[in-house]
C-alpha cells in the first residue's frame, strides 16, 4: 500500500523513487529527533542536515497530489458518477486519516482513554501531522473534481486553493482560532496548538502537486517528456530564485512570522527543490532504465513503511512508554546512524514481504491485513489500562 495512492497503470517509477528517497530520509529524521544527543544539534553541520530533512514532508505531500491527478485521469468519469470507484477512493482517504489519528493516541487502551484520562491528555491526539494533511487535502481535491466537472476547471481550482494556502499563511498563523472553532478543528488551521503540519501552508504542496500532475496529463501527447521535465527543473530553480529575491525586498506585507514555518518564500524554496528532485528522478528512471529497486519498493509501500517505523520508535508498547522515551536523546552520531540502518533494513524487509504477498494473492494479503487489524482492535478494547 503506497502513500496515498494504490498501484496505478502504468506505474511511474520516478514517483516511487521520490517517495522512496523521502522514506529513507524520513527514517533518519525521526531517529535523529528521537535518539541523537541534543548537544549534537549545536554542530553547524546539523543545520544542513535539518534543512535536508525539511524536504521530506513537502515531497510526500507533493507526490500525493501529483499521483492523485495522474491516476484520477482514468477515473474521472467514475468520480463524476459517484460510483463504486469514487467510494473506494473515499475509503482510501479515510484509511489514511484513521491511521493518522491512531498514531496520535495518547494511550493504547480504550478503557483508559474512555474513563481514566482528562481533556488535557487528549490534546496530542488532535494535533495535525503529515497523514492528516494529506487526507484532508485529497478529500478536498476529490470534492473539487465534483465541483469542477471538467479537468481544466479542476486545474484552475486546485491552483487557486494552493496559492491561497501559501499566501494566507502568515496572516492565519497570527490567529488564535480556538476561540471560534473547537480544538480538533483549530489544529488544522495553524500551529498554535501543537500541530506540525496544519493545512496552512502544507495543503499547498498537495494542490501544487495535483496541478503539475494535471499539466503532465495535458501535455503528455503534445510535448515530449524530456522537454516537459526540463521545464519542471527550470521552474524549480525559478521558484528558489524568486523566493530568495522576494525575501531581500525591503517592503514587507506580512505581520511578523516564523520564516522557517510560515513564510510563503520558504514554501516556494522547498517546492522548488521538490520540482528539481522530481525532474532528476524522472531522468534517472529514463537513463538508467530503472525498474524495481530497494528505493522504489520503499516508495511503492510508503504507507506501510511510514506507519511501521513510527510504531517502532514511538509506539507505547513498554508500559505505555516508547523507545523514544526509554532511550531518549542519548545516542552518539555513529549510534544514531546504526539505528537508522537497522530501521531501514527492517522497513525494507517489511515492504518486500508485503509487496510480494500482494503480488502472489491479494486475497492472502487482505486476510493478513484484517487479521492483524482484528488482533490490534482486540488488544485495544480489552486492555484494562
Amino acid at each position: 500500500m503506497s502513500l496515498p495512492e494504490s498501484q496505478s497503470k502504468p506505474r511511474y517509477v520516478y514517483i516511487d523513487l521520490l517517495r522512496g528517497w523521502a522514506v529513507l530520509v524520513m527514517i533518519e529524521t525521526h531517529v535523529v529527533n528521537a535518539f541523537m544527543q541534543s548537544t549534537m544539534r549545536l554542530d553547524p553541520l546539523f543545520k544542513t542536515l535539518n534543512f535536508i530533512n525539511g524536504i521530506v514532508a513537502p515531497a510526500f505531500l507533493f507526490v500525493a497530489g501529483y499521483s492523485f491527478a495522474i491516476v484520477g485521469q482514468r477515473k474521472w468519469n467514475d468520480y463524476l458518477s459517484i460510483n463504486g470507484v469514487f467510494w473506494k477512493q473515499v475509503g482510501r482517504i479515510l484509511q489514511i486519516w484513521a491511521i493518522g489519528y491512531a498514531l496520535h493516541l495518547p494511550f493504547f487502551s480504550f478503557n483508559k482513554l474512555a474513563y481514566m484520562i482528562g481533556w488535557e491528555e487528549w490534546r496530542p491526539f488532535w494535533t495535525v501531522d503529515v497523514l492528516h494533511s494529506i487526507a484532508i487535502s485529497l478529500f478536498l481535491m476529490l470534492l473539487l473534481v465534483l465541483i469542477a466537472r471538467t479537468k481544466r476547471v479542476f486545474f484552475l481550482l486546485i491552483s487557486v486553493v494552493g496559492s491561497v494556502a501559501v499566501f494566507a499563511t502568515p496572516f492565519i498563523w497570527s490567529l488564535n482560532v480556538d476561540k471560534t472553532v473547537p480544538l480538533p478543528v483549530a489544529g488544522y488551521v495553524n500551529a498554535l496548538h501543537g500541530s506540525l503540519f496544519p493545512i496552512f501552508p502544507w495543503m499547498s504542496f498537495v494542490m501544487f502537486g495535483g496541478a503539475l500532475g494535471q499539466l503532465f496529463v495535458f501535455f503528455k501527447e503534445k510535448v515530449p517528456d524530456e522537454k516537459f521535465f526540463k521545464n519542471i527543473f527550470m521552474a524549480g530553480i525559478a521558484c528558489i530564485a524568486i523566493s530568495v529575491i522576494a525575501d531581500w525586498m525591503p517592503v514587507k506585507i506580512y505581520p511578523a512570522h516564523n520564516y522557517w514555518l510560515a513564510s510563503p518564500g520558504f514554501v516556494f524554496v522547498r517546492l522548488g527543490i521538490v520540482l528539481m528532485l522530481l525532474a532528476t528522478l524522472w531522468l534517472w528512471e529514463r537513463t538508467a532504465h530503472s525498474g524495481k529497486s530497494l528505493v522504489s519498493l520503499l516508495g511503492s509501500e510508503s504507507l506501510v513503511t511510514y506507519t511501521g517505523h513510527l510504531l517502532i520508535i514511538y509506539g507505547l508498547f513498554f508500559n505505555d512508554r516508547s523507545l523514544a522515551i526509554i532511550i531518549g536523546n542519548t545516542r552518539s552520531v555513529p549510534q544514531a546512524l546504526g539505528i537508522t540502518i537497522l530501521l531501514i533494513a527492517a522497513m525494507s524487509a517489511t515492504a518486500y514481504v508485503w509487496n510480494s504477498l500482494k503480488k502472489k494473492s491479494m486475497l492472502y494479503a487482505r486476510v493478513l491485513q484484517y487479521s492483524i487489524l482484528t488482533v490490534v482492535l482486540y488488544v485495544f478494547f480489552t486492555k484494562p489500562y
